[in-house]
């Protein structure tokens, strides 16, 4: 079988993309149930979106934000481990792109608003002028 590669690109596993939108999936889903129950409601209003169906999302707060910290550890453990393989061998053609780590940041900050969000949700309702 001939690879349709172009020369020097890199050779992404389907196993790192799938952890990668599993990550990315989770923490915003994760994001969304802890934000459901007050500010979300009052963005998606503004912009004319029900918000009945997010009140689901609610009990799974927790177990989703788990899972989203499981999964980006998971896509950050295989970023590390691809870069510190390219980086013993030189010829090494499959080096994590810089997308990857920004998408990691990224979806790092999510899951982390989404497991401070109790702490953060009070001055945040506060500094809007809100209870």
């Amino acid at each position: 079988m001939t690879d349709r590669r172009p020369p020097g690109a890199p050779n992404k596993s389907g196993a790192e993309r799938k952890v990668a939108a599993v990550g990315i999936v989770a923490s915003l889903i994760a994001l969304l149930s802890a934000t459901a129950c007050c500010v979300l409601p009052f963005a998606l209003a503004g912009l004319g979106i029900g918000v009945g169906g997010l009140a689901t999302l609610v009990p799974y707060r927790w177990p989703l934000t788990i899972a989203a910290l499981v999964m980006v550890g998971a896509g950050w453990f295989f970023y590390l481990r691809k870069r510190r393989a390219c980086t013993l061998d030189p010829d090494c053609n499959a080096r994590p792109r810089t997308a990857t780590l920004v998408m990691l940041c990224i979806a790092s900050v999510i899951v982390a608003i989404c497991a401070l969000w109790g702490f953060i949700e009070q001055p945040l309702m506060r500094a809007l002028g809100g209870a």
